[in-house]
């Protein structure tokens, strides 16, 4: 059964389950879309429950209303323009005050706020729509126990004129043995495809004395078509104990293309799983690197897993990707390889059982249900989430050295304004397993 409610469109699928009387917590996501050059679209803005524990869908009806509107103008917002139907000069169909209902039971993921998207030819900025749940009530809340502001953020992404160019940052580790080498990879992202040949100039920044990469100069080519490419860099072993090393891969000279974004960065970690009293079980690129957000924002952390020479990426048995400390993460999911699963995880206990179990090895971890990359409920905390509605798992074939996570990460709403590390850690199938290193951070403004 499908319900319109003005803008807001709720998919409704059979009850999974009966859930307690517990009030749940609704979130927003931002979302994007490309504008197009004729006709309409639909701008979908997925609508989350954090349900009571032991549940899997709002327990009563909840109700509310609907808001699609230009947002005041700002530093990093360019108010589209809203109008009642597609004309010259309007973006998307604005709606206010729009009443929705939905039934007891019904499953998280499946419900979206859809506003229609009126497209264009005309060269412009990226544009943003403001999009609120208001009066929220019947076991719903939305930040706090009265009926204040769901917020969301949609934007509609300009395709219209030549693309700009960004490439990305990345956190790499540093191959162990002697004289060992692998390959990272920078990625060159186009705003909007084009149908005509983007190509740019790439450089490394110059080597140090003792340089854990070799340096790299030429010119990238992106198909027409096509919204990215890659730029290869060798990483090796310096056979020196040191800090991590970084290095600067920077674009120039465009041709059909701008640049907005043209410097990369790439942090080459000295991983503590590479010692001597700790065999190495793989190594891992990890983007974006230091990523900034705000509450509410959605990161795509791309972690790739590369496993040593030999070996194929079915030998791993598990990889931990953790924000925050261990006894009061953020967020912290385990990939199972066996099952291709991921799940919650936590310190048995807490910090005082993490303390006894550091004094005689491993603390005691525990991990949750486990649910497959697609799926449409999340993993929840009070402070992030892990949407796997648009997380995937992609191994190099079924010999292949690699498996590439995408992972979803939306933070907020009950997470506070610091920085946070990010570390992994990785177990393999015949008993080795990394204990976690510092990969990275986020800081939440």
């Amino acid at each position: 059964m499908v319900l319109w409610a003005g803008g807001l469109l709720f998919a409704v699928v059979a009850a999974l389950s009966s859930a307690t009387q517990a009030q749940v917590l609704m979130t927003i996501t931002n979302a994007s879309i490309f504008e197009g050059n004729s006709g309409t679209s639909i701008l979908k803005l997925p609508v989350n429950f954090a349900v009571p524990p032991g549940s899997t869908t709002n327990p009563t009806t909840v109700t509310g209303f609907a808001n699609a509107f230009s947002p005041p103008a700002g530093a990093a917002i360019h108010p589209a323009t809203g109008g009642s139907s597609c004309s010259a000069g309007v973006d998307f169909i604005q709606f206010t005050n729009s009443p929705f209902s939905i039934p007891p039971n019904t499953p998280n993921g499946t419900l979206s706020v859809n506003i229609t998207i009126c497209s264009d030819a005309v060269i412009e900025q990226d544009e943003q729509i403001l999009v609120t749940l208001t009066n929220v009530a019947g076991g719903a809340f939305c930040f706090s126990d009265t009926p204040v502001a769901c917020v969301g953020i949609g934007t509609i992404v300009n395709d219209d004129g030549p693309p700009s160019m960004s490439i990305n940052d990345i956190v790499v580790s540093e191959p162990s043995g002697t004289s060992a080498t692998r390959t990272a990879f920078f990625t060159v992202s186009l705003h909007h495809l084009t149908a005509q040949t983007v190509t740019a100039h790439f450089a490394t920044s110059a080597c140090p004395l003792i340089c854990e990469f070799v340096p790299t100069s030429g010119t990238l080519t992106i198909p027409p078509n096509t919204l990215s490419g890659t730029i290869p860099v060798t990483i090796r072993n310096d056979n020196f104990i040191g800090s991590n090393q970084s290095l600067t891969m920077t674009l120039s000279s465009p041709t059909n293309a701008t640049i907005f974004d043209g410097t990369g960065f790439a942090t080459i970690v000295e991983a503590p799983l590479f010692s001597p009293f700790n065999p190495p079980i793989g190594a891992f690129d990890l983007s974006p690197d230091e990523a900034t957000v705000e509450n509410g924002d959605v990161v795509d952390y791309e972690l790739v897993w590369t496993v040593p020479d030999g070996q194929t990426w079915h030998d791993l048995k598990s990889i931990d990707f953790r924000i925050g400390a261990p006894g009061n993460p953020v967020l912290w999911v385990r990939w199972d390889e066996a099952s291709n699963t991921f799940s919650l995880c936590g310190l048995d206990g807490g910090d005082a059982a993490h303390d006894r179990a550091a004094q005689h090895g491993e603390p005691p971890v525990v991990c949750g249900a486990a649910l497959a990359p697609g799926s449409a409920a999340p993993l929840v905390t009070p402070s992030a989430q892990l949407l796997l509605a648009d997380t995937t798992v992609v191994g190099s074939g079924p010999t292949g050295p690699s498996v590439a996570l995408h992972l979803a990460v939306a933070f907020g709403p009950e997470i506070n304004a610091r920085q946070y590390p990010i570390e992994l850690s990785v177990a393999n199938d015949f008993g080795g397993v990394a204990k976690f290193f510092h990969a990275t951070d986020v800081t939440v403004e």
